[in-house]
């Protein structure tokens, strides 16, 4: 899954890049980043709803 995170986040830079809203040396860093980090956050994971507190789309932030 960290892969799969590392390249869409790859793929997202590229994209942001290829339309100039960061420069060559900005994206270069972060795609250094990207590739050096060693446990890469979860980005990606869906919020825990709390079934009976919650109400329509309230959710909680960190459960944890």
């Amino acid at each position: 899954m960290e892969s799969a995170q590392r390249e869409l986040v790859g793929t997202l830079l590229d994209y942001i890049h290829s339309l100039s809203l960061i420069s060559d040396f900005t994206h270069s860093k972060a795609m250094d980043l990207v590739h050096s980090v060693i446990d890469f956050p979860e980005l990606f994971q869906y919020p825990m709803c709390l079934t009976e507190e919650a109400s329509g789309r309230e959710c909680a932030q960190d459960p944890q």
